[in-house]
């Protein structure tokens, strides 16, 4: 699921670079940059036989990206907080 939900976000970099800068408040390389860096994270997570660490990685993107980007942008943080949390449960529920 969560490498769907990458991929998702991957597609909009590419497909809505411009309006995803826009509502980021970055520019349109940042997010070329941000949709590489989260193919790597999609690929890692879908073809890994143990994905824990690409599940890691990814809550640690998220986190990262709450922090740099959500300052001031309520959605943005909710967003990204929001993913971090849903990679927090997924590296929990892989626990068991």
């Amino acid at each position: 699921m969560l490498a769907v939900v990458c991929a998702w976000w991957v597609a909009l970099a590419f497909a809505r670079t411009e309006r995803m800068a826009a509502m980021i408040g970055v520019s349109a390389s940042e997010i070329r940059a941000l949709g590489v860096r989260d193919l790597g994270n999609a690929l890692a997570l879908a073809l890994s036989s143990d994905p824990r660490g690409a599940i890691g990685m990814r809550t640690l993107f998220d986190l990262s990206d709450a922090a740099r980007y959500g300052r001031g942008k309520p959605r943005v943080l909710a967003m990204t907080a929001g993913f971090a949390a849903f990679g927090a449960l997924g590296l929990l529920g892989r626990r068991r």
